[in-house]
């Protein structure tokens, strides 16, 4: 299956830009076609999970319930993903002017049950992480199946959507948010747009 992950990221954001530079919240649905989400989904499923661990290596299901997988060149369609995002990067460096460098990203499964409890991307006195955000793979997902991602937004306000297949949330990582607890194994792409690491 030949993936292309082209994406008119101006096409899709440049409506909702200032909403984002508002809020530091904006989600875009129906961002890849059919075969590229295809090609994910099936990647998602065959590779090797470890647990996730909290920031200074512990492991706590009652706060964080997932495990992941970082991709990197043993994954080839989430390669084809980052290109995607790296070029994601470049819209927000020249709309906003981010300073962002490099991306980074691993696929997440959260078994029923569990979820991600309140949490920033940039643990204290970190702040290489300038924007998140969440890809979802998962078909037929409802608001009973759980497993929502909330945010708080820069104006305070409480935002939850629902991770619905081929739906891209995008946030500041700054911004505190979590994963609701989930009623289905729930798959996920995590990703992060960085300062640091390279030049795009």
């Amino acid at each position: 299956m030949m993936t292309t992950f082209s994406t008119d990221w101006h096409a899709l954001i440049d409506a909702k830009l200032e909403q984002f530079l508002t809020t530091g919240t904006l989600f875009l649905d129906d961002v890849f076609n059919d075969d590229d989400l295809a090609a994910l989904q099936a990647e998602s499923g065959f590779i090797e999970y470890k647990e996730a661990h909290l920031t200074h290596g512990e492991r706590d299901t009652s706060i964080r319930g997932d495990s992941i997988r970082w991709i990197d060149e043993s994954c080839p369609v989430g390669m084809a993903y980052l290109s995607a995002i790296d070029e994601l990067g470049r819209y927000f460096n020249q709309t906003l002017f981010a300073g962002i460098r490099s991306s980074e990203a691993h696929y997440a499964c959260y078994p029923a049950g569990f979820g991600y409890k309140w949490h920033t991307d940039n643990p204290a006195g970190r702040d290489e992480r300038v924007i998140s955000a969440v890809f979802y793979l998962n078909d037929d997902w409802t608001d009973a199946d759980g497993g929502q991602i909330t945010v708080v937004d820069k104006l305070g306000e409480t935002v939850q959507l629902t991770p619905k297949l081929n739906r891209l949330v995008i946030f500041d990582s700054n911004l505190r948010h979590q994963v609701e607890i989930t009623q289905r194994r729930r798959f996920s792409i995590a990703t992060w747009l960085r300062r640091d690491d390279g030049v795009l």
